[in-house]
């Protein structure tokens, strides 16, 4: 379940580091304002020729992704799935991400997030993924699905430091 980015903001900015890191365990992901998919790219990937499709929808907000496996989501137990398709642990409903789009694994202490041959591709901090192929993430890495689709990778603390910049800039 995605949450709301300033709510996330406004719910935890008083909280002491300690309290914060107790409590958020796992990495998120932060989604840029996404709009409603429409039939046609809910059903199929659009394939991009050098151009972003679509935007935001008018009132769409940034959320906040746990990455952490639903418990209803699908049968790949040691990889969070991130895609357009609800089976997904991370859902992205937007036509230039794939159903099945990348998959992220804790391998020891270090994550790493790997292509799932989608038709868009994925890159991190500007490096793109071979398909099926695999980079480690950073503590506050960039995550790009597709032709434009920005995401940004946080471990807790570096999603701590983020609250308390966002939290400067609320009020």
């Amino acid at each position: 379940m995605n949450l709301v980015w300033l709510d996330f903001v406004r719910d935890h900015a008083r909280c002491a580091r300690g309290d914060f890191l107790a409590r958020i365990r796992d990495p998120h992901l932060l989604l840029p304002p996404l709009g409603e998919p429409d039939d046609a790219a809910s059903f199929r990937t659009v394939k991009l020729r050098g151009g972003a499709i679509g935007g935001a929808a008018r009132g769409a907000v940034e959320t906040l992704a746990p990455v952490r496996k639903r418990a209803d989501s699908n049968v790949f137990a040691l990889m969070v799935t991130v895609g357009r398709a609800s089976n997904n642990d991370v859902v992205v409903p937007d036509g230039r991400v794939s159903k099945f789009h990348c998959y992220l694994r804790r391998v020891a202490s270090t994550w790493t997030i790997s292509d799932a041959s989608s038709m868009n591709g994925t890159w991190v901090d500007g490096r793109p993924l071979p398909a099926q192929g695999s980079l480690p993430l950073g503590p506050s890495a960039r995550v790009r699905l597709g032709d434009g689709l920005e995401l940004e990778f946080l471990e807790p603390e570096a999603l701590y430091e983020r609250v308390l910049a966002a939290s400067a800039l609320v009020g």
